[in-house]
């Protein structure tokens, strides 16, 4: 007996769409049941509770900077805000690159004094004992940075807000490239 192509084909359908499936008895086990963990022992004094996370700053991280140049942080961009607004107060601290010899500035400027520090190079001031950035007015400017320093700040007016490392001081040429630590952190 020959089967009709199309009873042909629904069969063929129909077995094609159990195998794709699989057969949907139900071959689990019965569950077991499974043992309680006994309640956790409350913390002693020989074993204190870990204290949380705590913040200690909105920014803390490393700029990135070539030996005889230097380089900007976004502030703006760290803190994912547009703006620094008036009133509002940071604290800015910076270490040593932790390279023998050479210690860089680093300085919290605005965004016009920013592209002012690209074409601006610093200038050894003999009576003020400090590198003197022509032009250039920064809300915090750190001089050879040997130990870690640290000052805190209120904003005088709204606009990005940048943090750079300078290392323009420097004589001659080398491949070094410097990690400077910078932490800022809003009070």
């Amino acid at each position: 007996m020959k089967l009709p192509a199309p009873v042909f084909f629904c069969a063929a359908l129909i077995i094609l769409t159990m195998l794709i499936a699989g057969c949907t008895t139900n071959t689990t086990a019965p569950a077991t049941p499974q043992a309680t963990p006994a309640p956790a022992a409350a913390a002693t004094s020989e074993f204190p509770a870990t204290p949380a996370a705590v913040k200690t700053a909105d920014i803390d991280t490393t700029i990135t900077v070539r030996f005889n140049d230097f380089a900007c942080l976004d502030v703006q961009e760290e803190l994912g805000k547009a703006y620094l607004y008036p009133g509002e107060k940071f604290t800015l601290s910076a270490a040593s690159p932790a390279v023998s010899g050479v210690n860089v500035n680093v300085l919290f400027v605005d965004e016009n004094d920013q592209l002012g520090v690209r074409n601006i190079r610093p200038a050894w001031d003999v009576v003020q004992k400090k590198w003197v950035y022509e032009g250039i007015v920064p809300l915090v400017q750190f001089n050879d940075i040997t130990t870690p320093v640290e000052k805190t700040f209120t904003i005088k007016t709204q606009s990005k807000y940048y943090i750079c490392a300078d290392d323009r001081k420097e004589t001659g040429s080398n491949d070094v490239m410097l990690r400077v630590p910078v932490k800022l952190k809003r009070l």
